[in-house]
């Protein structure tokens, strides 16, 4: 009987001897000195998820240079997502920017941990996680792709591999919780002039755009980000709501944007309980970097116990929020910033540099009300000629439902003519108001030409794709401008997107 246990007892000394050298992370190994590449990353994921049935690796695209980009995907069931109706499904997505790597290096080890001491937290959630969204980036060091694109701000005109393969994921589960992890730099030359830094260890910010149901922002400002936190301070952290700007004379501070061309509003514009977490960075890209991605495991793995405790809410929320997206008659089309004289300045963790001590400040300037300037009553569907392929593409690519007329039919339209296009300042950034009238008419429509109903889950969506006022739609967007539909826009021309009032009594068919 011993001789024959004998062989087994050692396979398994062998065994977890080995699992404790191999499930080190590149970084670990290295003693927290050097960045793990592309190819140390394919090589650790690998045997990882082939030592658990809790875990499957899937390629959901490849990058600029050909490199695959993974996906784990975590459940406690034979077949991943196979409980919809009692466990929402969590999408994490990571170093978007490449310059952010404390995000990849922090998921190889909550992938870990999720196969051991956390497997728990698998029990009310099924978890997609994506260790690296921008791996030609994180190779070179660079915040921006091989096409020298910004990928976090290309989730609207989706020109690049990387974030098409993260919305063919998305819109493959509709995850009812996303994550979207980066960080930010806390070494600025204003800040230092002024004598201190932000000294936040992790921000996480939730959905912002008010066109996304009330109930979700709520429930994400009120009671998800503030349990995050908690738990994030609790292991040893600093903790703040997520901001950008700065206190300084013509500056503002103020909560993340309200546009939906980055990872957490195009996924929040869904009606998802979407998220982004940013680490601080101390200036470049390995300096405190094994605090940086401790700091980051905290956030992630904290992030997933407040889904655990939530779940069923969560779940409950969002699905309610979906049923009834179609429902709104406007779109708020334009938003900003404004200040709150109930909160002129914003407390906030920072490192004075003078005392050499954390402490906190009261920041001014502070903007943290979003109030809308511009709404617009939704039409059934939006209407254009079948040559303009470009768009047809684009909407293709968001997986937008879009019909064609059999025959020439009469119906009425709005039509906007651009009058006048002026320079203006949204958010602190460049864009512009569009000067137009509208007109309602009996007009026929021609055989082949696309309509696009509001009547689907893209219903949020589909008016700040396309209407020329709004301040995140095609014609306006700051991520990608090269891509973007400037031609829309011509004084004295009519814009070529035209709003069908009723489309009851149209004959169509499905658009290929």
């Amino acid at each position: 009987m011993l001789n024959r246990l004998f062989p087994l007892l050692l396979a398994l000394l062998f065994s977890s001897q080995a699992m404790a050298t191999d499930w080190q992370t590149p970084l670990e190994a290295s003693g927290w000195a050097t960045l793990t590449t592309h190819e140390q990353l394919m090589g650790y994921l690998k045997p990882l998820v082939d030592s658990s049935p809790l875990v499957e690796m899937k390629t959901i695209g490849t990058s600029v240079l050909g490199n695959p980009i993974p996906a784990l995907y975590f459940s406690q069931d034979a077949v991943f997502a196979s409980q919809r109706e009692k466990k929402p499904v969590v999408m994490m997505i990571c170093q978007q920017h490449g310059d952010e790597p404390s995000g990849k290096e922090a998921a190889m080890i909550v992938a870990r941990r999720l196969l051991n001491e956390d497997s728990g937290l698998l029990n009310k959630l099924d978890l997609i996680l994506v260790p690296q969204v921008n791996p030609d980036g994180s190779d070179k060091g660079t915040r921006r792709n091989a096409n020298d694109m910004d990928l976090n701000r290309n989730h609207l005109m989706l020109s690049e591999p990387e974030s098409q393969a993260i919305h063919r994921l998305f819109l493959d589960w509709r995850p009812e919780v996303t994550l979207d992890v980066h960080e930010y730099n806390a070494v600025l030359e204003r800040w230092i002039e002024a004598g201190y830094l932000k000294d936040a260890d992790e921000m996480l910010g939730g959905v912002t755009n008010v066109n996304i149901d009330p109930e979700i922002i709520h429930f994400t400002r009120n009671i998800f980000i503030p349990e995050t936190g908690q738990g994030i301070v609790e292991d040893g952290f600093r903790f703040h709501r997520y901001i950008v700007g700065e206190p300084f004379e013509d500056g503002v501070v103020r909560y993340s944007t309200t546009a939906i061309n980055d990872g957490r509003q195009s996924m929040g514009i869904y009606n998802t309980l979407s998220f982004i977490i940013e680490g601080k960075r101390y200036g470049n890209l390995t300096n405190e970097i094994e605090k940086r991605t401790k700091g980051q495991v905290s956030a992630m793995i904290n992030f997933l116990r407040t889904t655990d405790r939530h779940a069923e809410n969560m779940l409950s929320i969002v699905r309610q929020s979906r049923l009834g997206i179609a429902d709104n008659s406007q779109s708020l089309i334009q938003m900003d910033y404004f200040p709150d004289p109930g909160k002129p300045t914003l407390n906030f963790p920072v490192f004075d540099l003078n005392s050499w001590t954390h402490t906190n400040r009261d920041l001014g300037s502070f903007k943290p009300s979003v109030k809308v300037k511009k709404s617009v009553r939704k039409p059934d569907a939006y209407y254009f000629a079948a040559n303009e392929t470009k768009l047809i593409e684009l909407l293709n690519k968001h997986r937008i439902p879009m019909l064609k007329l059999k025959n020439k039919q009469e119906s009425t339209t709005e039509t906007y003519q651009i009058k006048h296009i002026t320079d203006a300042i949204d958010e602190g950034k460049h864009a512009f108001v569009v000067d137009l009238e509208k007109t309602t008419q009996d007009e026929i429509l021609q055989a082949g030409a696309i309509v696009v109903p509001l009547d689907g889950a893209a219903s949020n969506l589909l008016p700040l794709l396309l209407e020329p006022e709004s301040n995140y739609g095609i014609v306006s967007t700051r991520g990608g401008g090269k891509y973007r539909f400037k031609s829309f826009l011509s004084e004295g021309k009519p814009y070529p997107v035209k709003r069908l009032i009723s489309i009851d009594d149209l004959n169509m068919e499905k658009s290929e």
